[in-house]
Order: C-alpha cells, then structure tokens, then sequence
C-alpha cells in the first residue's frame, strides 16, 4: 500500500488529540509558573471611542499578582 503523502495545510486524524494535548501541557506549564511567581495575565475590557461616535470594546492585559489562597 501506498501512503498518501500529506499535503500542506491538510489535517490528519491524529492532529486534533495532538492539539488538545499540547493545549492541556500549555495549561499545566502555566499554572505552574503562575504557582512559582505568584503572578498572572489579567485581561479587563476597555472602551475606545471611534470617528462615528460610537464604542468599540477592547481587551487589555497586563501581569498581576495573584491573589492570596486564604
């Protein structure tokens, strides 16, 4: 049997448990330093003002200390 040869952009049926394993590392390695610096990503809503006099939201984000486990 021939093996098909894959081509760019096309996604094989392992590529979704890849992805949701990596996903899962990525949150496990984060928490991690999360724990380690006592810091993390903080995102908040902001609004600006545009040219036709209305809002558009934006999100910001920064570090912040992490608050404490009472």
């Amino acid at each position: 049997m021939a093996l098909k040869k894959q081509r760019k952009g096309f996604m094989s049926k392992d590529q979704p448990k890849q992805e949701e394993k990596t996903a899962q590392q990525f949150a496990q390695a984060y928490r991690a330093l999360c724990e380690e610096y006592g810091m993390r990503i903080v995102v908040f809503p902001s609004y600006v003002a545009r040219d036709d006099g209305s809002f558009s939201t934006v999100l910001q984000h920064s570090v912040g200390r992490m608050p404490k486990n009472e």
